[in-house]
């Protein structure tokens, strides 16, 4: 049987739940699938009121569009994309500039493939193989500091800046750039998860609780791992060494963690 469901966790010093997670199949094929991921940003007025305007508005978006059209992986993209930037548009008016925003990493499973759309620095992972890629990219200051081989993506973590996004739904036009990613269908699990999860612990604890399993208790699993485990994180040596910059140490339950996870039949 396969799994599709959402966990969330408040975190162990937040006051409030800014992030907004669904997973629902479509009422006419339960084969079409929408999974999303919304961090509201911390830092700004209510950012929980923009992750669930998204999450809530692209839910009934989904529920309302025909079979056809979900399937046709080009159309829906196209359809989707606007729809986004509509939503945005749309907070920015109610709401102002530069007062909430939050991130959104979306994906829509079709008969044929699966539709990835992101913006922010929430994440989507596929595993596959018995191993664990992440098929987006963050928009943050310190993600270009890894793609260009400065530092190793664990690393990350650590720089001051990691909370810093360069895009995002609601704050302002400039900043609402959407990056697509489309897969085949060929993956036994694909999971997202907010920043709250990744930036406490690494792809190799994701993958290790992956294989560990049971299907049924690895996103739960995983979120237990960022909120309430202690990872003994360190500041890697190499980035005293040869960076000048003020570090930071992540700690459990620092920021709200949640995540969605799709587990096909055969991978249960």
């Amino acid at each position: 049987m396969e799994i599709l469901e959402t966990k969330t966790d408040i975190g162990l010093i937040r006051e409030k739940n800014e992030d907004s997670v669904i997973a629902v199949k479509h009422p006419r094929n339960k084969n079409i699938k929408l999974l999303i991921a919304a961090d509201g940003m911390g830092g700004r007025e209510h950012g929980e009121i923009a992750s669930k305007y998204l999450t809530n508005s692209l839910s009934r978006w989904f529920s309302n569009k025909d079979i056809k059209t979900l399937n046709d992986t080009d159309k829906a993209e196209q359809l989707l994309r606007k729809y986004i930037k509509t939503l945005n548009t749309n907070l920015i008016k109610k709401y102002g500039e530069d007062r909430l925003g939050s991130t959104l990493t979306l994906a829509l499973v079709n008969q044929k493939k699966t539709l990835i759309l992101n913006t922010g620095d929430s994440r989507a992972y596929i595993y596959k193989n018995k191993s664990l890629v992440q098929v987006t990219e963050d928009d943050s200051d310190v993600w270009m500091y890894y793609k260009y081989g400065a530092v190793k993506k664990d690393h990350l973590r650590y720089f001051s800046n990691n909370s810093i996004i360069t895009a995002c739904i609601g704050i302002c036009n400039e900043l609402c750039t959407i990056e697509t990613t489309i897969i085949e269908n060929d993956y036994d699990i694909i999971l997202l998860l907010t920043d709250g999860v990744t930036d406490n612990i690494t792809d190799r604890k994701i993958k290790k609780v992956i294989r560990k399993g049971p299907p049924k208790e690895i996103l739960t699993n995983i979120i237990k791992e960022a909120v309430y485990i202690d990872q003994h994180l360190r500041i890697p040596y190499v980035l005293k060494r040869k960076y000048l910059s003020n570090y930071v140490i992540p700690f459990k339950g620092r920021d709200n963690a949640s995540g969605v996870i799709f587990i096909k039949e055969k991978a249960c």
